[in-house]
């Protein structure tokens, strides 16, 4: 349904422009053709945004369900890691052979 909205801005610019300024027809073709290239861009980057936020729940939930999980070679647990709700990372516990590093939950798997 969105993309009935940017199909409408882009056809409302075009009107705009055809009415109300002294641009040629390929101008107008070309500023609303960036204009949808920008909005393309958005749409794409959003989606990707979208996707690795899904990935990262994913992880964390499964490391909330007491799972093992791999990141940068290393197994990330609950017995040997604590989870950082606010950075979305795991730091490892005192006295494990991890201890003191940190870890991305959207760089695991």
């Amino acid at each position: 349904m969105s993309y009935v909205y940017i199909v409408a801005v882009i056809a409302l610019l075009y009107a705009g422009m055809h009415f109300f300024t002294e641009l040629t027809h390929r101008q107008k073709l070309s500023m609303a053709g960036v204009v949808l290239l920008i909005i393309m861009g958005a749409v794409a980057w959003n989606r990707s945004v979208d996707t690795e936020q899904e990935h990262v729940r994913a992880v964390i939930l499964k490391f909330n369900q007491h799972q093992t999980l791999e990141c940068r070679g290393v197994e990330v647990n609950d017995r040997t890691f604590t989870l950082s709700v606010g950075t979305q990372s795991f730091i490892a516990n005192a006295g494990t052979p991890h201890a003191g590093q940190i870890f991305d939950a959207a760089g695991c798997r």
